[in-house]
Parts: structure tokens; sequence; C-alpha cells
């Protein structure tokens, strides 16, 4: 009884936690110049053990707003999501979205039941045209503490990964095997440590305790 309890406790955490990231489109998606919607290219990468690692962002003129996440924080079996890239774990974000302007002012890491946070605002803009795709660079997450296998720290860099980011882009996706990708950024850009050093909060997972009635 109360090892199902327990996994019980452990299932109902899951849920609680496994709000769907934005997803990417499918390998045969094409630009479309007659659309109301663009394609923002991005990636997540991160160094160091496996959890969730997250970035989220908003529309300034829109109400769309999602996250993107390379990585899973909170998993019965620990079996690390593919990587796109080598040398780093992490994915690339193709995302289809309605054209506008688009912030990132947020990230954040999920390791078991260890929650990591930004500590400083920063601000990241970037637009989407129409019937266009356009690179907004790529987020590097490294991990600076950890207790045993669980996160506890990390720093945050923004950068310009372009040449190898859209090198994998023209590999998974054929339909954009020869479109233009368009730079949304400073070519060379690297800004390091955005958001500040992180903080880390805890959440404990329920526990539901089953007492017999008395005979």
């Amino acid at each position: 009884m109360i090892f199902r309890t327990l996994i019980l406790s452990m299932l109902i955490s899951l849920l609680w936690g496994c709000a769907t990231p934005t997803a990417s489109v499918g390998g045969s998606y094409s630009l479309d110049s007659n659309s109301a919607n663009g394609l923002l290219v991005g990636s997540v990468k991160y160094s160091g053990l496996l959890s969730g690692y997250k970035v989220y962002f908003h529309g300034l003129d829109n109400d769309t707003s999602g996250y993107f996440e390379a990585g899973k924080g909170m998993m019965l079996i620990p079996i690390p999501p593919r990587s796109d890239f080598r040398g780093i774990n992490g994915v690339l974000q193709v995302t289809e979205l309605p054209a506008g302007n688009y912030e990132i002012s947020r990230w954040g890491v999920t390791s078991g039941y260890a929650h990591i946070s930004q500590t400083q605002p920063f601000s990241i803009k970037f637009k989407i045209e129409p019937g266009k795709a356009t690179y907004i660079g790529s987020f590097v997450f490294s991990v600076t503490k950890k207790m045993g296998l669980t996160v506890t720290g990390v720093n945050v860099d923004f950068q310009e990964s372009y040449s190898v980011d859209v090198a994998i882009l023209r590999q998974k996706y054929l339909g954009l095997e020869h479109a233009d990708i368009y730079m949304g950024l400073e070519s060379n850009l690297l800004k390091k440590d955005i958001g500040g050093e992180s903080s880390t909060s805890w959440t404990m997972p329920p526990i539901f305790l089953f007492i017999p009635a008395s005979g």
C-alpha cells in the first residue's frame, strides 16, 4: 500500500509539471510567401546533467506565448532525449508563429523537485516576418552547481550560432534546404550570464497517507 501510494504521488507530480513546450514544425515544412505566419529558427543547448532547460517567449503586439525546452525536468526513467547537436546537448527550435514582434525575458530550469530561475531582468526582442524564416540565436545553459543528479545552479549565455544551427536545419528539414534564413541578431553576438546568477527553490511531491479503518 505504501509503495503504491508513493508511485501515485510521483505520477501526480509528473502530471502537474507536464505543460507542453512549443512544438517545432514537421520535416517537410516549407515557407509560404502568402502566409500571415513566419518561421522562428533558434536553439536551446545545455552542458551538464539532464534537466529541463526552458526559454520563455511572448508576443509584444499579439497574444502568442510559449516556451522552448531542451532536455526534460521530471522523468520516471532518466533517458536523455536525443540531441540535435554534436558535442553538446540541445534542440533546434523551428516554430511557425504569427508575424509580429516578440520578446524573450525569462528562462528556467526544472531538475526533479528543484526549480532554478534568473535573478536579474533581461530582454531579447525579435521580429517574425510573414512568409519568411528568421534566426533568433542560441541559448546555452551551463551547470554551475549540483546535488547528486539534481541541477541547483546554472549560467545562461545568448549567442549567435547561425552557421551551426542553420546547417542542422538544412539536414533535418528538407523543405527548408534551400530557403533563405534571415539573421535576426548581430553577427558574432555574445551576451554572457543573461538573467544574472540563478536562484533555486524546491517543490516537494504531494504525499497521500492511507490509514486503514479500525475494525
